[in-house]
């Protein structure tokens, strides 16, 4: 080979190194971008984990706190029972004094009022009018009977003077701990159902920004897979550089070379293209087949 197509050889590597530069150049640009995209989606993820992880800690809380709460409660509820407890022989005498009460009520056969009323009615007619003896000894019978009514509508009206005293005294101050019982479970339930709510929006707050998460993450792994493929790629240039640098030295070398030898290396360089072209079972020139059998390479 001349040396001026040993130059235009060198020429053409030295072109093609500065195509690979310039593709390395392209490269490294998007890989920079690329990697600050990358980065982008792993800050955004760690901060959503990060928000996750809180939000998901606070409705922990919230239950511990329900937990106490119905704790309350149930301490609550067990005073109540022991309150019902000693009210149970002053609930039983009503329940005593209320059945004889009524038994009296039943056989009065009406209010005190009208019982009165009746009473009073009947004495004037009595009185006043000018009846017949059968009349009147029929108006004197029911003047008793009224009489005797009044008296157990009277009875009646006593017993139930006692139950109204026992309400009054003996349980209001047993009534009045209960209501505030009453009430101080309703806040405390009213305080768990808050708290549960507040928890469910937390929840739904936290589902949300974890799949928010998991896009990013997603985005982070894909774009952490083309800065992979981009850093190989940049990789597989900079060997094409070495090589083509290679070459150069090799075609530099070359150069130097007196003419026998140069023949001596282009002999040498297309026997081994030919004996590469044997084994791959290519179709072989003459020329290339002798070059083949000189160099003992056939079978």
């Amino acid at each position: 080979m001349q040396n001026f197509e040993i130059a235009g050889k060198i020429k053409e590597l030295r072109d093609r190194i500065g195509e690979v530069k310039e593709e390395i150049e392209i490269l490294d640009l998007r890989f920079h971008n690329k990697n600050t995209e990358v980065e982008s989606f792993r800050d955004k993820r760690d901060a959503l984990n990060q928000q996750v992880k809180e939000l998901s800690q606070r409705p922990r809380e919230i239950l511990e706190e329900r937990k106490d709460v119905w704790g309350n409660i149930s301490d609550t509820n067990e005073e109540k029972k022991k309150i019902f407890r000693e009210m149970q022989p002053f609930l039983q005498r009503i329940g005593e004094l209320r059945k004889v009460r009524d038994d009296f009520n039943e056989a009065s056969r009406g209010t005190l009022d009208r019982l009165k009323e009746n009473y009073t009615s009947t004495m004037q007619n009595l009185l006043a009018s000018d009846i017949n003896l059968k009349n009147e000894l029929f108006l004197y019978q029911y003047l008793f009977e009224l009489r005797d009514r009044l008296l157990i509508k009277k009875e009646a009206d006593s017993y139930h003077r006692r139950i109204v005293n026992i309400k009054e005294v003996d349980l209001a101050k047993y009534n009045d701990q209960l209501n505030q019982m009453e009430e101080q479970i309703g806040e405390l339930k009213s305080q768990s159902h808050e708290g549960l709510e507040t928890a469910k929006g937390l929840w739904v707050k936290r589902d949300e920004l974890r799949d928010k998460a998991q896009k990013e993450h997603k985005a982070f792994i894909e774009g952490t897979n083309q800065l992979r493929n981009l850093k190989k790629q940049i990789w597989e240039k900079r060997k094409k550089m070495q090589q083509l640098y290679r070459q150069i030295d090799e075609w530099k070398t070359e150069f130097k070379k007196s003419p026998e030898e140069r023949k001596r290396a282009d002999r040498g360089r297309k026997q081994a293209e030919a004996v590469a072209k044997y084994k791959r079972g290519e179709k072989l020139s003459l020329d290339e087949l002798s070059l083949v059998m000189e160099s003992g390479e056939m079978k």
